[in-house]
């Protein structure tokens, strides 16, 4: 099960970077259709745009998992070890408790816009569910990264040393 897990968490990280590469080529190709004198893709704008969230929300969980997200330690690295790990839970589920509502709130939006047949009208009708579906998984996978720290006591933040190579 762990396992599987782990490689939903995975496959999310390859397809946010096929993602970013998807976006790369759009982006390229219209503006070098600009450039040429064609027309370029309508779609270009809405297509980057949507894939800004696909790629965001794909990249959360690994992000999470891997402790590559910001955190601000002035305040832990002056509590006693003790102190820091009782904290550190706290705030972990605390995270996940909010990735955890945002999840719902982003489901009860998604199931809404599926029964109300809802489209986003850009340069190309998209069904509005496809808006929330990245936000459900993301948040939920991450919700799910922070309650593992707490449950296993985690420090979820980057460790001090890799602060000072930036």
């Amino acid at each position: 099960m762990a396992r599987a897990y782990h490689l939903i968490i995975d496959g999310l990280a390859a397809f946010a970077a096929l993602t970013l590469a998807a976006m790369v080529v759009v982006i390229v190709a219209d503006v070098m259709a600009r450039n040429l004198g064609f027309v370029p893709p309508s779609a270009t704008v809405a297509l980057t745009e949507y894939a800004l969230l696909y790629f965001t929300m794909a990249a959360a969980p690994r992000l999470t998992r891997d402790k590559g997200h910001v955190s601000v330690r002035v305040v832990l690295d002056r509590l006693s070890p003790a102190r820091r790990k009782k904290v550190g839970r706290l705030i972990a589920l605390l995270c996940a408790l909010i990735c955890f509502v945002m999840t719902s709130v982003a489901g009860a939006l998604l199931v809404e816009s599926v029964m109300l047949g809802d489209i986003e009208p850009r340069s190309i009708d998209v069904p509005r569910w496809l808006l929330f579906l990245p936000l459900v998984v993301g948040f939920f996978f991450s919700g799910t990264e922070f309650t593992r720290f707490a449950w296993n006591g985690e420090e979820f933040w980057g460790a001090a040393d890799s602060v000072e190579r930036l």
